[in-house]
C-alpha cells in the first residue's frame, strides 16, 4: 500500500506523522499482503538499539573502573608494619668484614650494591632473621664472578621480603652440590626468627652471604630494619673489620608514587564517563 504525504500511520501501536516524502514508500501495518520496513520503522529500531546497546557500555565501563579500583586501592594498602630483623648467621664472630649496601659502582658504572655481603672466615650457620614463609629457592649464575648463586627467598609479608643468597664461590659442579644440599628449608616452609636454613660452606673465592631486604620488590638496605640488637652486631664487625655497613640512600617511595598515579587515573577515568555520559543523554 502507498502512503500519501503527511499521513498519521501506526507502527507497533505507535502513532507516527509522516513528513514530507521524496518518494512514496511501502509499510507493513495497512499492507497484509506485503510486509517490508519502513524507513520510519528501521530508524526507531537502530536508534532504540543503538541507545540500549551504549547505556550498557557505561554501566559496564563504571563496573570495570569502581572493581579496578578496588584492586589497585587493596595492593597499595600499607597495612603492614615495617618488619624488625636479627643477624642472619648464627656465630657472627666467623664473619669476617661487610661490603657496604648500596656501594656505587657495583660490578660496572651506574649499578649500586643491593645488599649487604657477610664476607665468612670458615663454614657458618645461616638463619632465618625473621617469621615468614620460604617463597621460592632458585639457582643462578654471577654475570660478574661466574659462580653459583643460591638464593633463598622468604616472604615476611604481600609487602615485604628477605632474601639470603649464598654465594660460596665455587666454581667446580662437585662443590656447588655440596652446597645445595646444605640447604635446609624447602619453598612453602613456614620458619620463626632463628630457625635455621642453610649451612654457607666456605672458599677461599669472597665466600659470603648476600642480605636483601625488598619492600614491594624494592631493595632496601636490610640494617636500617635490623633490630637493636643485630645493629650492634653489624656495628661491631664494621668496627673490627674497618669495613662499612651501608652508604646513603634515598629510601624509596612507592606507595607515594602509586597514589599519585592512582588518583590521575580516577580523574582521567571519571572525565571519560562524564563525557560519554553527556554525549548521549542528549
Amino acid at each position: 500500500m502507498i502512503c500519501s504525504h503527511n499521513e498519521r500511520i501506526t507502527i507497533n501501536n505507535n502513532a507516527v506523522i509522516v513528513g514530507e516524502l521524496q518518494e512514496p514508500y511501502f509499510h507493513s501495518v495497512h499492507c497484509g499482503c506485503w510486509r517490508e520496513e519502513t524507513y520510519i520503522h528501521k530508524t526507531i529500531f537502530y536508534h532504540k538499539r543503538f541507545g540500549c546497546a551504549m547505556k550498557k557500555l557505561v554501566v559496564l565501563s563504571i563496573i570495570l573502573l569502581i572493581g579496578g579500583l578496588a584492586l589497585i586501592g587493596i595492593g597499595l594498602l600499607p597495612d603492614t608494619p615495617a618488619p624488625e630483623l636479627e643477624f642472619p648467621i648464627s656465630n657472627p664472630d666467623l664473619v669476617a668484614r661487610l661490603a657496604a649496601y648500596h656501594t656505587p659502582n657495583w660490578g660496572e658504572p651506574g649499578v649500586f650494591h643491593n645488599g649487604i655481603d657477610l664476607v665468612i672466615s670458615t663454614n657458618v650457620k645461616i638463619v632465618s632473621p625473621c617469621n615468614g614463609s620460604v617463597s621460592g629457592i632458585e639457582e643462578s649464575v654471577n654475570p660478574y664472578a661466574g659462580n653459583i648463586l643460591f638464593k633463598i627467598k622468604i616472604a615476611i609479608d604481600r609487602i615485604w621480603e628477605v632474601d639470603l643468597v649464598l654465594e660460596p664461590g665455587f666454581r667446580d659442579d662437585t662443590n656447588n652440590s655440596l652446597q645445595s644440599d646444605s640447604i635446609h628449608v624447602n619453598a612453602g616452609d613456614v620458619l620463626s626468627t632463628g630457625d635455621t636454613v642453610a649451612d654457607l660452606l666456605f672458599s677461599e673465592n669472597y665466600a659470603h652471604l648476600h642480605f636483601m631486604l625488598l619492600y614491594r620488590g624494592m631493595d632496601v638496605s636490610p640494617y636500617d630494619f635490623s633490630s637493636s640488637a643485630a645493629k650492634a652486631t653489624f656495628e661491631e664487625i664494621a668496627s673490627r673489620s674497618n669495613s662499612t655497613i651501608q652508604y646513603s640512600y634515598e629510601m624509596p617511595q612507592f606507595y607515594e608514587t602509586m597514589q599519585f598515579k592512582l588518583t590521575v587515573g580516577i580523574g582521567l577515568s571519571l572525565t571519560i564517563i562524564a563525557l560519554v555520559l553527556f554525549k548521549f543523554s542528549k
